[in-house]
Order: structure tokens, then C-alpha cells, then sequence
């Protein structure tokens, strides 16, 4: 092979990967909206439970934000309800 047809080949294989790396971009991963998107104010707003703190939610095994009532408390990420007392 001449050294003309290794400089054109290396010059399509440097083509190929940057058309590539351009068509990748192109496409944007947007975020996901949820149909039930609750806004802050909405979620610090005083409710029928009365209070919102933070606390372990064992259905997501982390801390999320709870409206605590009568003994038991209220996930407002996946609304599960537990007793106040939940070890972690």
C-alpha cells in the first residue's frame, strides 16, 4: 500500500469516530416529569397531619421527606404509611 492510501484511510477513520461523537450528542436524554409532580411549596404546606420533617423511609431505604400524624407517618416521595418507630 502507498502512503497516500494509509493517510486516506487514517483520514476516514478520524471522520467516521467524529461523525460518530456528533451524532451522540445530538440526541438529549431529557427528564423524566412524573404526572403527579408535587412543587416544594406544596409539599412544606401545613396538612391534615400536621407536621413535615425528614425520616427513613424503609420502602426507598433513605431519608425522605414525611408528614408525621396519629403514630404513624407518610412518605411524600412513594406514600407509604409506617408506624412513627421504624428501625432502620
Amino acid at each position: 500500500m502507498s502512503e497516500w492510501n494509509i493517510a486516506l484511510g487514517a483520514l476516514v477513520v478520524v471522520l467516521a469516530i467524529s461523525a460518530g461523537a456528533l451524532l451522540s450528542r445530538s440526541y438529549v436524554v431529557r427528564p423524566r416529569v412524573l404526572e403527579e409532580t408535587v412543587t416544594l411549596e406544596d409539599l412544606m404546606r401545613p396538612t391534615v397531619h400536621g407536621v413535615n420533617d425528614l425520616a427513613y423511609c424503609p420502602a426507598e431505604h433513605r431519608d425522605t421527606l414525611h408528614a408525621f400524624a396519629d403514630g404513624t407517618r407518610t412518605c411524600w416521595t412513594c406514600r407509604t404509611e409506617t408506624p412513627t418507630a421504624v428501625p432502620r
